[in-house]
């Protein structure tokens, strides 16, 4: 396994379905049983059943309410991983919504994955 294998991308202040919404736009895909494929990379979008509740923001990240995964399906989809995550997580800020990836190559990604967004010594989020 290597570390592009797979990510898991946490999210509040959205629902499954509006998540499904804004990524089916940003890569003018239509999901189908949840699952929508672009560039290789499989994604995933489904409530996460570790949520506290569906209202919103707990107090740790691991229990938001949506969860998105992703996984390469081709050779190809390793290397867009980083790309492809990127994407969606600056969708995400720019919807207003808080998301934090969960992977082995966060520090290729904007934020460090997002968790920086949550440390309060860094200034105001994107978006």
């Amino acid at each position: 396994m290597n570390r592009y294998d797979f990510c898991r991308i946490l999210v509040a202040g959205l629902t499954v379905d509006e998540t499904q919404s804004l990524l089916g736009g940003l890569f003018e895909g239509t999901f189908e049983r949840r699952t929508l494929t672009v560039g290789g990379v499989e994604i995933e979008v489904r409530r996460n059943p570790d949520a506290q509740n569906d209202e919103g923001q707990s107090s740790g990240f691991v229990q938001w309410p949506v969860q998105i995964e992703t996984e390469p399906m081709t050779p190809h989809g390793e290397t867009a991983a980083v790309e492809t995550v990127s994407r969606m997580l600056e969708a995400l800020w720019g919807a207003q919504a808080q998301a934090v990836a969960a992977c082995d190559f966060e520090d290729e990604l904007p934020w460090q994955g997002g968790i920086q967004l949550l440390r309060p010594s860094n200034p105001a989020r994107p978006g």
